[in-house]
């Protein structure tokens, strides 16, 4: 093998690892999953505050991992009282906030 097939075998051998490297990760969460982070955090904000929204969230099936963690952040961070969800929450449902996250 010369030096040009050398380096040619290594460029190659590079960007295949590149382009394998690059490919996204299937960052999904199963729905029963982010069903009890979220209602984890809820709970816990009830019982902090005393109240909680009149209306359920529904979780998305296989949210995105960023938009249940976001979501659940968000609701235990939020001050007292507890009466709506984060607009962050909206990240679970594909919808994108201009600068922020992902």
């Amino acid at each position: 093998m010369g030096s040009t097939s050398k380096i040619a075998f290594l460029f190659l051998l590079g960007m295949c690892l590149f382009a394998f490297a690059g490919c996204p990760e299937n960052t999904t969460v199963p729905e029963d999953e982010a069903w009890s982070q979220i209602y984890a955090a809820i709970d816990y904000k009830y019982k902090e505050c005393g109240n909680q929204p009149d209306y359920i969230l529904i979780i998305p099936h296989e949210p995105s991992q960023y938009g249940v963690e976001l979501c659940s952040l968000s609701i235990l961070r939020q001050a007292c009282p507890f009466n709506d969800y984060p607009l962050f929450c909206v990240e679970m449902y594909e919808i994108d906030l201009p600068g922020i996250g992902p």
